[in-house]
């Protein structure tokens, strides 16, 4: 048995302050395998471009970040969700004061954020859902149900507390993952400027079934 199928039995728990390294080094390298995250950074971002982004993403959801970890206690994959009940995270001046350097330092961040977030905006399908933001496995651990496990949660949550759970992939294996697996229709996509589509995924709650 792999860690990645025994880690997803396991379960996930809510990562915490003292998870934030591991979490960071999970996000540097699953960030630049993220078509919608690669494309906002720029071909050229460098692998510090990447952990800071992971840092603001961290920052901004850590009440809605959960983690699944091995037997040896690794982090190996997280999952982050937003809902309209849970308050945005803060923000400290330290990484304040990064944002601005990045943002004047990586070519055309600018409007490729102010496009990514209109888009995004513009294809909302369910201003009441539970949203799936990234999900991000270890290379190492991938192919062993971790990553099922983590969406699983999330649908089943929606499901007691009869509420839609929305997700996003570029990837079109996983879209049709989606739809087979979570009966998660697509209801919404969008296509970003020399980048790629992204397709929007919803799961009905119980109500509407």
């Amino acid at each position: 048995m792999t860690h990645g199928i025994q880690a997803s039995k396991n379960g996930s728990r809510p990562l915490t302050e003292s998870d934030r390294e591991s979490a960071l080094d999970l996000l540097e390298n699953g960030l630049r395998e993220t078509p919608m995250y690669s494309w906002l950074l720029g071909d050229d971002a460098s692998a510090q471009a990447y952990r800071w982004y992971g840092e603001v993403l961290f920052a901004e959801h850590r009440h809605g970040i959960r983690g699944v970890f091995d037997d040896a206690d690794t982090l190996i994959a997280l999952i982050a969700t937003s809902d309209p009940e849970r308050p945005a995270g803060n923000v400290d001046d330290d990484l304040k004061a990064r944002i601005r350097q990045y943002v004047r330092a990586l070519d055309g961040f600018t409007d490729r954020f102010t496009e990514l977030r209109r888009t995004q905006k513009d294809a909302a399908v369910d201003d009441r859902a539970i949203e799936i933001l990234f999900a991000l496995v270890h290379p190492d651990h991938r192919r062993g149900g971790t990553l099922t496990a983590l969406v699983d949660e999330v649908v089943d949550r929606g499901r007691r507390e009869d509420l839609p759970v929305v997700a996003g992939t570029a990837d079109a294996t996983m879209s049709e993952f989606y739809v087979r697996k979570w009966d998660a229709l697509v209801r919404g996509e969008f296509t970003l400027t020399d980048g790629p589509t992204v397709w929007i995924h919803r799961v009905a709650p119980p109500g509407e079934r």
